[in-house]
């Protein structure tokens, strides 16, 4: 707005001033040009009253006969006036005024001269050659005979040229001056809008997914003036800051009263579920004594009493991660972990062709070993169950960058995840096979799971998907190899998990 304000103000400006400086040089060409008629109108009346005297006395030389001599003692002409007589359109007699003697015109002078078109106006301007530009009228007698005086205009083209270099000089300097100005007032004006438009940076720069949802950030009374344009803005975001923030903070509520929710419920829940289940195989030890209905039900309460069991230990472990809890930080070698995640899983998915890529030093982290493997050992069953039997699985471990991160990757070469599945991938209860995922006991939380302990681990993860290619991509801080020290995460931001 500031550039836009500066180039039409400077713009308008500079029209108006351009169109006062042509008009003041037209007004001057004008002056000039009417300046130079009467030159002309003055000389050419001299000149007709001193030849007509002359002729009265007889002392003009007779028409036609060559000479010259008679029209250089005519008076009453300014310095490079040129006079000439013309008979029946022949050029007779022509001179040229100088600062000192009156000198005979030349040839081309008067050729010059006699070609004049007079239907063109009277006086005119002509260019003489060698004499430069004159304004030209004239006045006949009887006999044929024409007289004809051109004042230069010389002079008057200088005068007329350095006003306009004046003038337009002056135009500069006054666009100039005002783009200048306006730059000052322009940014005067607007620094109230600036520092509304900072507040506004700053509530979009605060990070509104952690913990605490409060926007402090508020535009001075300085600038909330309702009188004013800006202080309308600077009032109504102010307004609206409010508003946002005591939503926020009601969501903040609602969202601690769900996780407390959550935490005691599922502790609750676990003495009750412990229970069930120690129930059920105490009475299945007598299944000798049992109907076979009987001894079925209790194999399905117990199937179900497992299945809830994982499912609250799920819940509480997000409900924990959330609050920050729930981590015992050491620092591990990745290796190891990678290679007994990998062997876990693989003797429990025999139809499966389990892949590992370590490199040969070790690489450490800080990080808790449990909550670790569990984060490799959910990626690497969500790929087992989501893919049919056949499919390899890649996991592989590298030094990202300077040193700063450590990349995990798992990937597998199975259809791939749905489009539509793929924004809310790491959303809870997301399930792509709804039916298949009940029945090997998927609760939608494994990637879940996964992005609450990278976050814990200030860590990101990213997951790609098509039909051949599935790869998801941790992301953590490296821990000082033992005798070097850490290098510096430049390339990559810690603390917020992603996903594509």
């Amino acid at each position: 707005m500031r550039r836009r304000l500066v180039l039409w103000v400077s713009t308008i400006v500079s029209v108006a001033l351009v169109g006062v400086g042509a008009v003041a040089v037209m007004s001057l060409r004008d002056e000039a040009a009417s300046l130079a008629n009467s030159q002309v109108t003055n000389s050419l009346a001299a000149f007709s009253y001193s030849y007509a005297k002359a002729k009265r006395h007889q002392d003009a030389p007779a028409s036609g006969d060559g000479s010259h001599e008679g029209l250089v003692e005519f008076p009453g002409q300014a310095p490079g006036t040129v006079i000439a007589m013309l008979h029946d359109g022949v050029a007779v007699y022509g001179t040229v005024f100088t600062d000192g003697e009156p000198i005979p015109a030349s040839a081309a002078v008067l050729r010059s001269l006699a070609g004049i078109d007079w239907r063109h106006g009277d006086p005119q301007t002509v260019a003489l050659p060698g004499l430069g530009s004159h304004r030209v009228g004239h006045s006949d007698f009887a006999g044929g005979e024409r007289l004809i005086s051109a004042v230069s205009l010389d002079q008057a083209n200088k005068t007329v040229g350095g006003k306009v270099l004046t003038v337009a000089g002056l135009v500069v300097l006054a666009i100039v001056v005002t783009a200048l100005g306006t730059i000052v007032v322009v940014n005067y004006a607007l620094e109230p809008l600036r520092r509304v438009a900072a507040v506004a940076g700053e509530v979009a720069a605060m990070p509104l997914d952690s913990t605490d949802y409060r926007i402090t950030a508020r535009v001075s009374p300085a600038d909330t003036d309702p009188e004013s344009e800006i202080g309308v803005v600077g009032h109504t975001l102010n307004r609206l800051l409010a508003n946002v923030d005591a939503a926020l903070n009601e969501i903040a509520g609602s969202d601690r009263r769900t996780r407390q929710f959550l935490t005691d419920a599922s502790h609750e829940l676990r003495t009750p579920l412990a229970a069930i289940l120690g129930y059920a195989e105490l009475t299945r030890q007598d299944s000798e004594i049992l109907p076979p209905t009987t001894e079925y039900a209790l194999a399905r309460i117990e199937a179900e009493s497992r299945r809830m069991t994982s499912l609250v230990a799920d819940l509480l472990l997000l409900s924990r991660l959330d609050e920050g809890l729930d981590l015992e930080l050491e620092d591990l070698d990745l290796c190891d972990l990678v290679a007994d995640a990998v062997n876990d899983v693989s003797v429990t998915a025999p139809d499966h062709r389990f892949v590992t890529e370590l490199p040969d030093q070790a690489v450490w982290v800080r990080g808790d070993r449990a909550r670790l493997h569990q984060l490799l050992g959910n990626l690497l069953s969500n790929a087992r169950v989501h893919t049919p039997a056949g499919v390899t699985v890649t996991t592989s471990l590298s030094i990202a960058g300077t040193g700063a991160a450590v990349e995990l990757v798992v990937g597998d070469n199975g259809p791939g995840i749905p489009d539509d599945i793929m924004p809310n991938l790491f959303g809870r209860f997301v399930r792509a096979d709804k039916s298949r995922s009940r029945e090997l006991g998927c609760s939608g939380l494994g990637l879940a799971i996964v992005l609450s302990i990278v976050e814990a681990h200030k860590g990101t993860v990213v997951a790609e998907s098509s039909p051949g290619a599935t790869v998801f991509t941790v992301r953590l801080p490296a821990a000082p190899t033992p005798g070097r020290p850490a290098q510096p995460a430049e390339d990559w931001p810690l603390g917020a998990g992603s996903m594509s």
